[in-house]
């Protein structure tokens, strides 16, 4: 449960992040309403300011999405990392005429080689990216007005205003600033609770107002934050805690492979193993020491995968988030673990 009161400010704090009180703009709204950057950050944030959200299509098109983008001349585009990667195939595919001024994503992380092919491909000046839960409302960072692109693209932004932050360890105790550890917020965006359930509510969100996110989180000196990734994903490989994150900003380089998503599967030695599920770009193949090969020199040996996995399509949520679990159930069944 979220207030008004938290949606209306969030609004207005995402809308002055993103710019929309300097100049009129047009959004073209990849994401669905029920997602929160659907409701906060596109509608809720256009109303606040005046600008337009167009909507593209009755259901997710990447075809319609750029099609639109190009019609009505969106200055905005915005959607989760997988809508951008989608887009960014729809358009090396027609070669539309486009130089929207602002890409705005979040909702999952995206790597810095993802948002180099962004600037590159969509042709965008400016790259804003939104983290943030649902539990608290929708933004908790944002890239700011001015900051320079590299800080937009190795970062999630700055902490948002009226919001406190801290890095913790597993015993609670705070971290100092560069050391990873679990993000605890506090503000006025927090949530109210979920929705008659009590317990859960009084495990994510203390007496003291510290929303626990459950993100594994890198906070500096200057206010901005940079994921490692969710705790709850975490590999243990051999006694070495791997974070999928960092893999698969590696792989996603390969120039074969259009996503990615690397999971961990039991192994009766090592506890778990790495595997690696992907996509390819169009008429490639890829197998494991194709693979292992390209990992060499880019990732410690420990953290390379012992199992690939070439898809179709991963598997994803209405609003474009990978489900790792399902990975994870699919192929934990029947697999050789020795």
């Amino acid at each position: 449960m979220v207030s008004h009161f938290s949606h209306v400010n969030n609004s207005l704090a995402i809308g002055r992040r993103i710019e929309l009180d300097l100049k009129y703009h047009r959004m073209c709204l990849m994401n669905p309403f029920f997602h929160a950057a659907g409701v906060t950050a596109s509608i809720g944030s256009c109303v606040s300011y005046g600008s337009t959200v167009v909507l593209p299509s009755a259901t997710y098109s990447p075809p319609d999405n750029l099609t639109t983008t190009v019609k009505e001349k969106c200055s905005i585009i915005h959607g989760t990392p997988t809508m951008h990667l989608d887009l960014i195939t729809e358009q090396e595919k027609r070669g539309e005429n486009i130089s929207p001024e602002i890409a705005l994503f979040g909702g999952s992380p995206i790597s810095p080689h993802q948002l180099e092919t962004m600037l590159k491909v969509l042709k965008v000046k400016k790259l804003k990216n939104v983290y943030g839960q649902t539990e608290a409302t929708c933004m908790i960072f944002s890239s700011k007005p001015g900051e320079d692109m590299e800080k937009s693209i190795n970062s999630v932004g700055c902490l948002s205003d009226h919001t406190e932050a801290k890095i913790v360890d597993s015993d609670g105790n705070v971290v100092p600033f560069g050391t990873p550890g679990e993000l605890y917020v506090r503000g006025y965006q927090n949530m109210i609770g979920y929705w008659e359930d009590a317990d859960k509510t009084e495990a994510t969100l203390g007496n003291d107002g510290w929303l626990k996110t459950g993100d594994r989180f890198i906070l500096t000196e200057d206010g901005y934050g940079k994921i490692v990734g969710r705790n709850k994903d975490m590999i243990i490989r051999g006694g070495e805690n791997i974070f999928p994150k960092e893999v698969e900003d590696v792989l996603i380089t390969h120039p074969k492979i259009a996503e990615v998503s690397v999971i961990g599967l039991p192994h009766e030695r090592l506890g778990e193993q790495i595997c690696a599920c992907v996509t390819l770009k169009e008429n490639y193949e890829l197998n494991l020491q194709e693979l292992s090969n390209f990992c060499k020199g880019k990732m410690a040996h420990f953290k390379v995968p012992s199992q690939l996995k070439v898809l179709k399509s991963l598997p994803k949520t209405a609003s474009g988030k990978i489900q790792k679990y399902v990975l994870v159930k699919q192929y934990s069944e029947n697999i050789s673990i020795k």
